[in-house]
């Protein structure tokens, strides 16, 4: 009985090595990925390690760049491995905290998370392979984006366009924090974390940067999949509220 019981244990602990060394490498498998500048409409620079340089179109970005717009100025990036088209608005300040990609077959898995640190960001994403991540972050919270279009401003307003984004805020004074989802037509209040619908006046204002957003998205997915998403302009059915 001894024998068998020894050999037990060295089967169990053989098939935990086994399954610890088949996770280690999974998690060793995550490699750098890139954004890329895709058009720089008037001036625009970018910082890596605090050495500030006019930005180009076709520059390639990568975790820890912070990229910056002038008062007139817009950039539009692409992140192919996560198929996210962005469009930095005027007076904006952007940070790479983290790219990664993994790749899972014919579809890769991706993490991505940026932090908004001052205007405005417009993006466009087809929906994303779990456990894909992608987060923007705010100074007031963090909007998780699945696979949809968007506007977030540093504020903490989020307007949804189609799809839906998952937010949340740290609230001001002690409160708790505050998780909402805003759904297409909506958009978040980081004052309150109540959702209204988006104002009109709004969405006119932004409606050329949607569209050059939804532009380069299907100039970069030639030969891609039909997107998930629907681009529509009818989708956004805005009444009244705020941004």
């Amino acid at each position: 009985m001894k024998p068998a019981r020894n050999y037990t244990a060295f089967f169990f602990v053989l098939s935990a090595s086994l399954l610890a060394a088949s996770v280690l490498p999974a998690r060793a498998q995550y490699q750098p990925a890139r954004a890329s500048v895709r058009a720089v409409h008037g001036s625009a620079t970018y910082s890596i390690d605090g050495n500030w340089q006019s930005l180009k179109e076709n520059t390639p970005l990568t975790a820890g760049a912070i990229i910056k717009t002038g008062p007139d100025a817009t950039m539009d990036l692409f992140l192919p491995d996560s198929r996210t088209v962005l469009r930095l608005m005027p007076d904006s300040i952007l940070r790479f905290d983290r790219l990664d990609k993994m790749p899972a077959g014919e579809v890769g898995l991706t993490m991505t998370r940026v932090s908004l640190l001052s205007g405005t960001l417009i993006g466009s994403q087809h929906k994303l392979v779990r456990p894909s991540e992608f987060e923007v972050r705010l100074p007031n919270g963090v909007a998780k984006i699945v696979g949809t279009e968007y506007s977030v401003r540093a504020d903490g307003t989020v307007a949804c366009l189609s799809g839906t984004v998952s937010v949340a805020y740290n609230p001001p004074g002690n409160g708790s924090p505050v998780s909402v989802s805003v759904a297409a037509g909506f958009s978040s209040d980081p004052a309150t974390g109540k959702i209204a619908p988006t104002s009109t006046a709004y969405l006119q204002n932004i409606t050329p940067d949607i569209q050059a957003v939804r532009n380069n998205d299907a100039a970069g997915n030639v030969g891609q999949p039909t997107p998930i998403i629907d681009y529509s302009i009818d989708r956004i059915s805005p009444t009244h509220g705020q941004p």
